[in-house]
């Protein structure tokens, strides 16, 4: 029988060391419920109230004008980056609150599209209270109909958030978040019955969304750190 030589011996019981070792093991091991540790799926509703000027011309058209605000729903896939931090793009879709009216009995109809890039800061990704904050860049186009003429308007907005998630057990988190909007339309869309145009809107100003509302969360949390 031929026999391991004493270096061999001593690194096959370093090796199952190793392997055993409850460190590893944790770092390896499958999250509850089988979610991935470096993904995250979140889903937001929340209302965003507006404010500020559309454009820039001698005659003020503000936004709080066209809406009263927006029923929104954001879905958000993010990658972990590191323990803390994580990157993904987000979608938001909502039902436009008008205020401008058709006809005395019916408000004129808009919607409002929302997308772009994020990176958010988790304090406490270990739980069960995880507050968190945050930058988004993004894209807005917001339309409304008054009549037979349709009007559209659309630029960049950057967005600072922030809020926190409860875990719930497992990979369910869910708490409240808070942002703020701000961006300059760039470009001005009109249809008509006779024809369209559009045109890159010289006289820019600021305009605001203020939003607060819910997050449902789909997260394995991390293990703490051992002390």
């Amino acid at each position: 029988m031929q026999t391991l030589s004493r270096p061999a011996a001593q690194a096959l019981v370093l090796l199952s060391l190793l392997v055993s070792s409850p460190t590893l093991a944790e770092e390896h091991a499958e999250p509850e419920g089988g979610f991935p540790r470096w993904l995250a799926i979140s889903a937001r509703g929340g209302y965003l109230m507006p404010g500020g000027r559309m454009d820039g011309s001698a005659e003020p058209f503000y936004l709080y004008e066209v809406y009263k605000g927006l029923f929104a729903a954001i879905l958000e896939p993010t990658v972990r980056i590191g323990p803390n931090v994580e990157l993904g793009p987000w979608l938001q879709l909502a039902h436009a609150q008008m205020r401008i009216r058709c006809s005395a009995d019916q408000a004129c109809p808009g919607s409002n599209l929302r997308f772009g890039l994020q990176g958010n800061y988790h304090w406490n990704p270990a739980g069960p209270y995880s507050p968190w904050a945050g930058v988004a860049l993004g894209h807005e186009t917001t339309s409304f109909s008054i009549g037979d003429v349709d009007i559209t308007y659309s630029g960049p907005e950057i967005t600072l958030q922030a809020g926190f998630d409860r875990n719930f057990g497992g990979a369910f988190w869910a708490g409240l978040f808070v942002n703020v909007t701000g961006g300059r339309y760039s470009t001005l869309d009109v249809d008509l019955s006779t024809g369209s145009g559009s045109e890159s809107l010289r006289e820019r100003t600021l305009h605001l969304w203020v939003g607060f509302g819910f997050r449902v969360r789909l997260a394995a949390p991390l293990a703490a750190a051992p002390r």
